[in-house]
């Protein structure tokens, strides 16, 4: 007597949507505020761009200690001082947003930080190019754009901690979650130096960037 087998053929289902949704799910969650951070900044930056050819002489020179708005002065300053006003400037910066990150009120103003940010690179991008054309363009494309763009990731991975940190506090508080509360701090601390240190690389790359090539460049 012969016995009969039945062969089950597993069913493939297609699930690519159901990936897609997953997949955008894990970016909004891991990556979300980093890129809400990245698009405040460059809503500053195009607002900036826009306004830097009404702003007077006066206000630029006032706003140079934020960003680079007299060339003149910066050169003649030399090594020291481009890195001591870049450093300088990056530091206000991230120290800013430490500070917001422990704030109770701070999440409010985290997004004005990097908006303000990229508002001052817009100004920079647009007085340089306004006052020296494709000189200008050309000095802020090669020197001042590198360290534009390493300063800019390490704000925002430092407004992104801030608000990680803001959120745990507000958890304590709200006693949701009473756990935990150190070691997100230390992670906060460790994340703020790292930041920290990249802008000081970032400064770094300025000078360098400055004292090699900013001799090709006659700003009077």
């Amino acid at each position: 007597m012969k016995g009969i087998t039945f062969t089950l053929k597993k069913r493939t289902v297609n699930n690519r949507a159901g990936t897609s949704t997953i997949d955008v799910k894990y970016i909004v969650r891991r990556y979300g505020k980093v890129i809400f951070f990245s698009l405040t900044l460059l809503c500053g930056l195009i607002l900036g761009c826009v306004i830097s050819g009404e702003m007077s002489e006066d206000t630029l020179k006032r706003l140079d200690m934020l960003f680079t708005t007299n060339l003149p002065q910066r050169l003649s300053d030399g090594a020291l001082g481009a890195f001591c006003a870049s450093f300088g400037s990056n530091f206000i910066f991230v120290f800013v947003s430490f500070l917001m990150g422990l704030s109770l009120w701070g999440a409010a103003a985290l997004p004005f930080v990097s908006a303000f940010k990229g508002f001052g690179v817009g100004i920079s991008a647009g007085y340089l190019i306004s006052s020296y054309g494709l000189k200008g363009a050309v000095f802020y494309f090669a020197i001042l754009l590198p360290g534009i763009i390493l300063f800019s990731i390490a704000l925002v991975n430092q407004l992104a901690s801030s608000y990680n940190i803001y959120a745990r506090i507000m958890s304590v508080l709200l006693k949701r979650n009473r756990f935990g509360f150190r070691d997100a701090f230390r992670l906060y601390l460790t994340q703020s130096l790292y930041c920290l240190l990249i802008s000081f690389g970032a400064a770094a790359v300025d000078v360098l960037l400055w004292c090699v090539f900013a001799g090709l460049f006659n700003f009077k």
